[in-house]
């Protein structure tokens, strides 16, 4: 998976000072000097507001040299120390101009800078507040407490000072920004995101302006909004290399690999030491099917951060992939402390099996992500029941009485059980998913079938399909749809009408087992196919098993039908996107796990039509997948 490297970054930005606006004070001066002293500072104001520093502080030097306590020559010149970032000087020289004019608010606001950028909050605060209670609505004292109230940690009344200076300035992109900073600080994103795009309109260019609001535009699920902030930042800052990242991670999010990649390697390029950005790399090369490459950016990753879960984790599914199984297992374990895994696992209240012997041992099959990933691995049961272990499999609900026919599985457990309930019934636990890597040599163990249709159900489906299908020599299942919430279902499901030219092949009846959202599109080809649609009349597991009992053949996309089909070893035909999933190795026509598989792949990501074709060869030159006779 990509990571969200914060490591690329400062991962707390400072908030902005609003950069002092430097005026004329009013002094005293021996009335011989006056006139000199005045048009000096006025010629020094107006080379400081210029950006002519060096002049203004030589003009300002020169007051100094004929009267040393002036306030404004130190207060301005202190201004300048700040912006040279010599702290001590300034608040040195803000200091002795504030002794000369202590109730001058804008002299006071500036000293609290200083204060606040030598660290020291609470005193930045107390000025502010002095300098407010001179000038009640002088927005940068406002502004300037938010900011110390902030580093506090009093957001709340950050925030109301950040609400005043916005309402006595309201054109300041300054000010919009900070008020953003403090809601996001707060949580409240979507009042954050109205404040910086406030601060956009009135600051169009400012980066860090861009980068808060297209992160929380990420975050909120508006990728192409947030891609066009990085990509405004990447324009006026090529050399910027968070915004490459930031750039690359959304056109991930959106599967949009290919220009994913020339971002992180922009990112690579310019931070060659941030394993995040390297590791994102290698995954969107993974998601392209570019495996040699990506492996190698996967143990750069690892070198720049040995034991970086994600880049452990890809790396193992990568290796799997390939049945490089002695590598690739116990890394694989490293889906369980990735930031997105880790809140799924935790340890049990009995041992964790280690591989440790079984005889008289009760062991508890600990359930984890899909179906059908339980599907797929709960067949180790038979391994562990030989081991002389009386073996319980905690499942997901609607996979539970198809569990219960697993050969091994002594009791099925369809709800999480209480660690008092593990520790006093249960002297081992193991992941489902774990289990390959504790019987080394034999990564894969599939005897087919493993689980087992109700007889009774499977008679009563077989009638049903028998008078549906009437005179047709195949009965066909078909499901073209996955889970939508999972990460790369729009490659791996397909629209129904991409599957339309099956229908003219004759001799087929067709039966649409999709369940969820998918079963809606059955709208897009009617009249068209006469699928006969029996998903809603699946409650759970065991009715899809006997279904698929009665049909010749099963259709799928890579969802929990297919491992189904495959556990009950009957005639499944895969279709995969490009970049499958591991457990469907490369380049393959079968299938490692499930012997009755046969895999059609696409060529190229998305592209489904090369499959539907190679799909209607099969079915118009093979009368019976399963290779026998129907009963």
């Amino acid at each position: 998976m990509a990571i969200y490297e914060t490591g690329i970054e400062c991962c707390v930005l400072p908030l902005r000072q609003l950069p002092v606006s430097p005026r004329r004070m009013n002094h005293d001066s021996p009335s011989g000097q006056h006139n000199e002293i005045a048009t000096l500072l006025e010629t020094g104001l107006a080379h400081h507001r210029a950006g002519r520093l060096d002049d203004a502080q030589a003009f300002y030097r020169r007051i100094l040299e004929l009267q040393p306590d002036h306030p404004a020559a130190l207060h301005y010149s202190g201004v300048l120390a700040l912006g040279q970032g010599d702290h001590a000087r300034a608040a040195q020289l803000m200091d002795c101009a504030l002794a000369q004019s202590p109730g001058d608010a804008e002299l006071l606001g500036n000293r609290g800078v200083a204060a606040a950028r030598m660290g020291d909050h609470a005193a930045a605060a107390a000025l502010q507040r002095k300098a407010l209670e001179i000038a009640p609505d002088f927005p940068n004292a406002h502004n300037n407490l938010g900011n110390a109230l902030m580093e506090l940690g009093d957001l709340v009344c950050a925030e109301q000072h950040y609400r005043r200076a916005r309402a006595i300035n309201p054109r300041s992109a300054h000010f919009a920004f900070n008020l953003g900073r403090a809601l996001e600080k707060a949580g409240r994103a979507p009042e954050a995101i109205a404040q910086y795009q406030d601060a956009r309109a009135l600051a169009p260019d400012d980066t860090q302006t861009l980068m808060h609001l297209g992160k929380l535009l990420r975050a909120a699920a508006e990728p192409a909004q947030a891609a066009a902030c990085f990509e405004r930042i990447v324009l006026h800052e090529p050399e910027n290399a968070n915004a490459h990242f930031e750039l690359g991670y959304v056109y991930d999010a959106m599967h949009r690999y290919e220009e994913a990649i020339p971002h992180y390697q922009r990112a690579v390029a310019l931070r060659p030491e941030a394993a995040g950005a390297v590791n994102n790399l290698a995954f969107a090369l993974t998601a392209l099917a570019r495996y040699d490459e990506a492996e190698a950016y996967y143990r750069r990753a690892l070198e720049l951060r040995p034991g970086l879960p994600e880049s452990l984790f890809q790396l193992g599914m990568l290796l799997l992939r390939r049945g490089e199984y002695a590598e690739g297992w116990p890394l694989f374990e490293n889906r369980k402390t990735t930031t997105t895994g880790k809140p799924n696992y935790r340890k049990r209240s009995c041992a964790e099996w280690q591989g440790e012997p079984l005889a008289g041992k009760r062991f508890l099959i600990v359930r984890e992500q899909g179906v059908g990933d339980q599907i797929q691995f709960v067949r180790y049961a038979g391994l562990l029941a030989g081991m002389g272990a009386q073996v319980h499999a905690w499942v997901a609900p609607e996979l539970a009485s198809l569990a219960a026919t697993v050969p091994g599985v002594a009791r099925v457990l369809d709800a999480a059980p209480s660690d008092e309930s593990i520790a006093a019934h249960y002297d081992y636990w193991c992941d489902v998913m774990s289990l390959p890597l504790k019987f080394p040599g034999r990564p894969i163990y599939a005897p087919v079938p493993y689980m087992r249709a109700d007889a009774t159900q499977a008679s009563a489906w077989r009638e049903r399909v028998d008078a549906l299908a009437g005179g047709a020599r195949r009965r066909i299942g078909l499901v073209w749809a996955g889970n939508p919430r999972h990460h790369f279902d729009a490659f791996r499901s397909l629209p129904l009408t991409a599957l339309l030219p099956l229908a003219a092949l004759e001799g087929n009846a067709w039966f649409a087992i999709q369940k969820g959202p998918g079963a809606a599109q059955l709208a897009d080809v009617s009249g068209r196919w006469p699928l006969h649609a029996l998903g809603d009349e699946l409650d759970d597991f065991a009715s899809t098993a006997a279904l698929i009992e009665s049909l010749d053949l099963v259709i799928t996309v890579d969802t929990s039908v297919a491992h189904l089909a495959g556990a009950l070893g009957r005639p499944v035909w895969v279709l995969l996107a490009a970049q499958p999933d591991w457990r469907w190795g490369m380049g393959r026509s079968d299938s490692v796990w499930h012997p009755s598989a046969r895999v059609f792949r696409q060529p190229a990501l998305g592209d489904w039509s090369a499959v539907v074709s190679a799909l209607e060869a099969a079915l118009a030159t093979e009368s019976d997948p399963a290779g026998r006779a129907r009963a």
